[in-house]
């Protein structure tokens, strides 16, 4: 007597491999996505460009000078006699924060000097004047 083998009906088998495939593809483009995004607290200008400029990753307290010499921190409005108790204000707020300064390329040098100075005789020196790269 011959013994025949029989062979179990499996079920359907659900491949892992091109499931983490398209993980990883959807983690990428999101990492991606989320790296791309930047968080812009001033008024809209046109700054001036710069070789030498780089991007900054972390919290800052955006101070604003518009063409008229207008000045906003955070795109709020203040006057150069408040500027530096906003600015001391908010950087109670925030941990570390770095002062940005973005002045518009039609703002006079005199309007940015006046702006720095008042932050310096405060006592605040950590100070980045913003540029677009070419």
């Amino acid at each position: 007597m011959i013994k025949v083998k029989t062979f179990e009906r499996r079920g359907a088998r659900l491949e892992m491999t091109p499931l983490m495939d398209l993980m990883f593809t959807l983690l990428v483009f999101f990492i991606y996505s989320m790296l791309s995004m930047t968080v812009h607290h001033g008024v809209p200008l046109t700054l001036p460009k710069a070789k030498s400029s780089t991007m900054e990753k972390h919290q800052n307290i955006e101070i604003s000078i518009t063409r008229t010499g207008n000045i906003f921190v955070n795109k709020h409005e203040v006057m150069l006699s408040d500027l530096a108790n906003e600015i001391l204000s908010a950087r109670k707020a925030t941990k570390q924060p770095t002062v940005l300064i973005s002045g518009d390329s039609a703002v006079s040098y005199k309007r940015v000097m006046e702006v720095l100075d008042t932050l310096r005789t405060h006592g605040i020196t950590d100070v980045v004047l913003e540029t677009r790269h070419e």
